[in-house]
């Protein structure tokens, strides 16, 4: 008897609930879930300096409104990983175990994005002093960690990877 009452306080608990939850959400994502579609530049800034802006989309097809974000630290395309700013689309957000992260006082603390079912999210990442992604090849692989869930907390959310290979336009200054 003791031990049913424990198992029934135990599954009343709104973190195990959200454990529940996720596990869930999990079970009914397959790899088609997300299509990701980008492009790439890079240019030559300055005389020193290379920037390469990774123009990309990414459509729901899980049937399901989520909420949504990049993992802060895991995007990359080719040699390249630095990258620190988001702009449109998904906004760069916290791992769930994260305890201190940067923040831009002007745009305020990393939110997920709600992209409901079957919606197209576009938006760019920037990576500084990355000139040549994938040098010598016109291609390179684009990847992140995008971050669902069924709420806006980051706390909870699934990490999912994502991939595409990505054309790349290098273009210098005059």
């Amino acid at each position: 008897m003791i031990r049913i009452l424990v198992i029934l306080l135990l599954s009343s608990s709104p973190a195990l609930a959200q454990v529940m939850e996720d596990k869930a959400l999990q079970e009914q994502l397959i790899p088609e879930s997300f299509k990701l579609e980008a492009t790439a530049i890079a240019a030559k800034i300055n005389q020193f300096e290379w920037r390469t802006t990774v123009s990309y989309s990414v459509t729901n097809n899980s049937g399901m409104n989520l909420y949504a974000g990049v993992l802060m630290g895991s995007a990359s395309i080719g040699t390249c990983a630095d990258f620190r700013n988001a702009h449109g689309g998904l906004h760069l957000l916290p791992g769930p175990n994260a305890i201190a992260y940067a923040v831009d006082p002007s745009v305020g603390r990393p939110r997920p994005v709600y992209v409901p079912a079957g919606a197209r999210v576009s938006g760019t990442l920037d990576a500084e002093e990355c000139a040549a992604p994938n040098p010598g090849s016109p291609k390179a692989t684009f990847s992140f960690s995008l971050m669902v869930g069924q709420n806006e907390s980051s706390k909870g959310m699934l990490q999912l990877p994502l991939s595409v290979d990505a054309p790349i336009r290098q273009v210098r200054g005059e």
